[in-house]
């Protein structure tokens, strides 16, 4: 998980660097106390007050949420292996006939 901090708050982006240093960068999800600003907002998707523990379990779901929904690729990749099973399936029930 790829984070940024943007809050319009100095003593909550600096909380926020200091419990997600290990997730920061540059290219990640905009976490801000600003609507405008982030795509996950403090006081809305994660609840305060917060500790370390509950900021990273409450992303920990968010990101659970938002994964769950499969890439196009991966859609592809389950259709084509879906398919796969079947058609070995029909083989071996047609040539076990026999």
């Amino acid at each position: 998980m790829k984070l940024k901090v943007d809050c319009d708050s100095p003593l909550l982006q600096e909380s926020l660097e200091i419990f997600l240093k290990d997730f920061i960068s540059e290219e990640g999800i905009i976490i801000s106390d600003n609507p405008q600003k982030g795509t996950i907002i403090i006081g809305k998707d994660i609840k305060k007050p917060f500790t370390k523990t509950s900021l990273l379990i409450q992303l920990e779901k968010l990101f659970n949420i938002k994964s769950q929904k499969p890439t196009f690729e991966e859609a592809l990749d389950n259709l084509i292996d879906e398919f796969a099973q079947n058609l070995k399936t029909l083989i071996k029930d047609y040539y076990g006939k026999r």
